[in-house]
């Protein structure tokens, strides 16, 4: 019953994240609301680490480690903040759902491993006419959303690059996903600050009652139990059943954007999300049975 749950609670997290994330930048700017998030994540679960005796950073042995999983908050979520102003939730969450086809695109030169096998192949070109689909839709998309949309590419570029790089750091170097997490938190917030100096400056803050409301939400729930949910999950649930989160997420997400911000879903978007949504599943192998060692090299894919 405990796993069930946890399982519900992380499809919902990441349903809810990115329609938190436009409702953040009601009064905040998006860098100064994504340095508050992980700021207050940083220091709650360092508390939290303290208070029940887990090992903190090891900065001389794990830098590189730590450096390389911050590029996944910084600059990688200023750019999904930044995208936020300019295109629907539903879009971002559909979006976030582009990152494996990225890493497929980046395994063979950083880890020298053959990801972009026929079948895969497959799903990247019916992604990628997904994509087009739902650009050809000029109800959704008008001319800011380009930008958006371009900022969420170089952000699943990011992203990718980030996890590729931390997997092949991880083959020499083991930490525990909670030192990695703060680790990757403390390295990321030096250059959030900056840019939040740097781009509006320290000016007094005004929070509206939705604004502090998305900052908790995402500091708390979707920054540090989303991901000691997801690591849960991940270790007590068959890969399989792991691997559909993100073909529900999306799908919840549109439905979530369109009942409370009133966004819009056109007929070309769910056919656009319906065609990226599929080349997740073939992406995966989803449709076929799978033995223990396939799915082990696919979830390192």
């Amino acid at each position: 019953m405990l796993v069930r749950f946890v399982y519900l609670l992380v499809i919902l997290i990441w349903a809810t994240t990115p329609l938190s994330i436009k409702l953040g930048g009601d009064s905040l700017a998006p860098i100064a609301a994504l340095s508050l998030r992980i700021l207050i994540a940083f220091f709650v679960g360092s508390a939290l680490c303290t208070l029940f005796g887990v090992a903190g950073l090891n900065i001389r042995r794990h830098w590189k480690l730590y450096f390389a999983a911050s590029i996944s908050l910084f600059p990688n979520m200023a750019l999904v903040y930044l995208a936020a102003q300019y295109i629907p939730s539903g879009l971002i969450a559909l979006m976030f759902g582009l990152s494996p086809f990225f890493t497929a695109a980046l395994a063979w030169p950083v880890l020298g491993e053959r990801m972009l096998v026929p079948r895969k192949l497959f799903a990247i070109a019916l992604a990628a006419l997904g994509l087009l689909c739902i650009l050809a839709d000029d109800v959704v998309i008008t001319g800011d959303s380009y930008t958006g949309i371009a900022l969420m590419l170089l952000s699943n570029l990011l992203f990718s690059g980030s996890a590729v790089w931390v997997k092949k750091l991880n083959a020499t170097i083991v930490v525990s996903p909670v030192e990695q997490a703060l680790g990757a938190m403390a390295f990321a917030l030096p250059g959030m600050l900056l840019s939040w100096w740097l781009w509006v400056g320290f000016e007094p803050l005004v929070f509206s009652a939705v604004s502090l409301a998305s900052l908790l939400y995402l500091a708390l729930f979707a920054s540090l139990v989303g991901f000691v949910a997801y690591y849960y999950i991940l270790k007590v649930m068959p890969v399989e059943t792991v691997s559909l989160i993100p073909l529900v997420s999306p799908v919840l997400a549109l439905a979530i954007g369109s009942v409370v911000v009133d966004e819009p879903i056109t007929p070309a978007m769910l056919l656009g999300a319906g065609m990226i949504i599929t080349a997740l599943a073939v992406h995966q192998g989803l449709w076929r049975q799978r033995s223990p060692m396939n799915t082990v090299m696919d979830t390192r894919s």
